[in-house]
């Protein structure tokens, strides 16, 4: 009985450690990534600056008929146009006091002056042979630059002029 006691134990132990032996213990190895090479582009900061623009209204001579008058839309924009004026010079000739009237108006002022009512202008010569226009807008949008000849009946006026809308725009460089 000793002998099959000491058997019994003997297969026991050996079912217990061939039950280890079977039993393997999986240990994971640590995932090696490789760092992420990353191209960072630097875009150099654009600079603002304001660039000049400017626009031809009248460049030569324009004809205002005895008791009419001459007149040149436009248009401007203050959403993109920083400082717009109008800018230029004229010279009448024609009748016997080579003069006319110039006047900068915006929209509802044209209407009124047209319709022989009392308006607010932009810029008014007066009646004069030569002068020079600086009339800054402040406010967007249509305006006329008007040469008068409305208080003569007889004469025709010729008006040489070079008259320009210039503003500065931002841009980035």
């Amino acid at each position: 009985m000793k002998k099959s006691m000491a058997l019994l134990l003997v297969s026991i132990v050996g079912t217990i450690l061939m039950g280890f032996s079977g039993c393997t213990k999986t240990v994971t190895q640590p995932v090696y990534y490789p760092p992420v090479t990353q191209t960072v582009t630097h875009t150099p900061t654009k600079t603002p600056t304001y660039v000049p623009q400017s626009s031809n209204l009248v460049n030569g001579t324009v004809t205002a008929n005895a008791g009419s008058y001459y007149y040149q839309a436009f248009t401007v924009d203050t959403s993109y146009m920083t400082n717009p004026t109008v800018v230029g010079s004229f010279t009448a000739s024609g009748g016997s006091g080579n003069d006319v009237i110039a006047l900068i108006l915006d929209a509802m002022s044209f209407t009124n002056w047209v319709n022989g009512h009392q308006v607010n202008t932009y810029y008014n010569s007066g009646q004069v042979t030569v002068a020079n226009i600086n009339a800054p807008i402040s406010t967007s949008g249509t305006y006329y630059l008007v040469f008068s000849n409305t208080f003569s009946i007889i004469s025709t006026k010729h008006v040489a002029a070079t008259v320009n809308l210039t503003w500065s725009q931002l841009e980035y460089q």
